[in-house]
Order: C-alpha cells, then sequence, then structure tokens
C-alpha cells in the first residue's frame, strides 16, 4: 500500500513536471519569434536611416551654381532648433537677407535656390527633392512642418486643430518653395480649431496645428 501511494507521488510529480516544461516551451517561443521580428524590425529601421544618410547634404553655406545645383531641396532639423538662410551674396548684411526661418526638432520645409544666391543650413540636413525621404505620416495626423500639395498630402478642404501651450499657431498656403512674401496666397495665427482648403502644386505649412487625414 506504501509502495502505491509512493509511485502514485512520483507520478503526479513527473507528470506535473513534464506539465511545466512543455508550458514553459510553448511560452518561450513566441517571446524568441517576437525577439527576432523586433530585431529585424530595427536593422530595418537603420538601414532606412542609413539610406538617407548617404543622400543627405551636411550643414554649411553653399554657393548656388558653384557649390550646390539650383533647385528644391528639403530640409530636415535633427537639432533642437536649426536655422536657414538664402542670401543674395555672402556679405553678411542684412539687406543681403532673402529669407531666413529657425525650424524646430524633428519638422522639415521645402527651399528653391537659383544660381548665384547663398544657402546656408545649420543643424539640419537637407536633400535634393528626388533623393528626399518621404514625409508623408505614417499615421495621418500633419503637424509641424511644410507639405507639398498633391505629393505630401491630397489637396482639400481639411480640418485643422489648435496644438500649443501659448495658444496660438500659424498655417501658410503659398504658392512655391521660393519663400517670397508675394507667393504666400493665406497666413493666419489662428486661436482656435479652423478650416483650411489646398489645391494641387500648393504649399501647407504648419506651427503649433495639425491635421488628422485618417
Amino acid at each position: 500500500m506504501k509502495k502505491t501511494l509512493i509511485f502514485s507521488a512520483a507520478l503526479v510529480l513527473s507528470l506535473g513536471l513534464a506539465g511545466c516544461g512543455a508550458d514553459s516551451s510553448k511560452e518561450e517561443k513566441p517571446k524568441e519569434e517576437t525577439q527576432t521580428t523586433a530585431s529585424t524590425g530595427e536593422k530595418g529601421t537603420a538601414k532606412e536611416e542609413k539610406k538617407e544618410d548617404d543622400k543627405a547634404l551636411k550643414s554649411g553655406t553653399y554657393k548656388v551654381g558653384t557649390d550646390l545645383k539650383a533647385g528644391e531641396y528639403l530640409v530636415k532639423t535633427d537639432s533642437p532648433i536649426g536655422y536657414i538662410e538664402v542670401a543674395k551674396d555672402s556679405t553678411g548684411a542684412l539687406g543681403s537677407i532673402i529669407f531666413n526661418a529657425t525650424p524646430t526638432q524633428g519638422s522639415h520645409i521645402y527651399v528653391t535656390v537659383q544660381d548665384g544666391q547663398y544657402f546656408k543650413v545649420d543643424g539640419s540636413k537637407f536633400y535634393s527633392v528626388a533623393d528626399a525621404p518621404s514625409v508623408i505620416p505614417q499615421d495621418g495626423i500633419y503637424k509641424d512642418g511644410q507639405f507639398k500639395v498633391g505629393t505630401d498630402i491630397p489637396a482639400g478642404e481639411y480640418k485643422y486643430f489648435l496644438d500649443s501651450e501659448s495658444g496660438i499657431g500659424y498655417i501658410e498656403v503659398s504658392k512655391n518653395s521660393s519663400h517670397d512674401i508675394g507667393t504666400i496666397v493665406t497666413n493666419e495665427t489662428p486661436q482656435a480649431d479652423g478650416y483650411i482648403t489646398v489645391t494641387d502644386g500648393q504649399y501647407l505649412t504648419l506651427q503649433d496645428v495639425y491635421i488628422k487625414t485618417k
């Protein structure tokens, strides 16, 4: 009788351990798969970033037509604050500045430059439009930056939402990316949500406001 009890107890213990071993292997397998997937995702992201870096032009001052081809460029700011300037000459005089901006980290802006101008970029990377990475947000939320209508965002009417602790934002629609004041179609500093309509070929600039497309 004692032998039977001992055997029964041993059998229960053996089955229990076997069961734990089986459950443990089942639980660990998905973890391994998850880790592999995550690792692959990280490698994919790293490869994409490297491709972008290979095509990126670094901060500096460029003489257009000598150091840099005339044309349109996309500037992406990766430091807390950047500086962009297009000037008529290299005198550094205030009157020689055609356009300047101080984009914040994570934002982007298109700039078109012409032969003979001087293009200064600090705290940012920039790309020729042909080599530029996509600026279309995967989550469908467009915020701080400039977007080309028909390329980065579809034409149409959009509701925008104020996203600023200061209670004021900025929204602009322009004809091109020269940043000449005469190319501005409309601009305003909203203090509440509103609507904006854009058409193909225009440029939409958002600062402290956002648009949801999904």
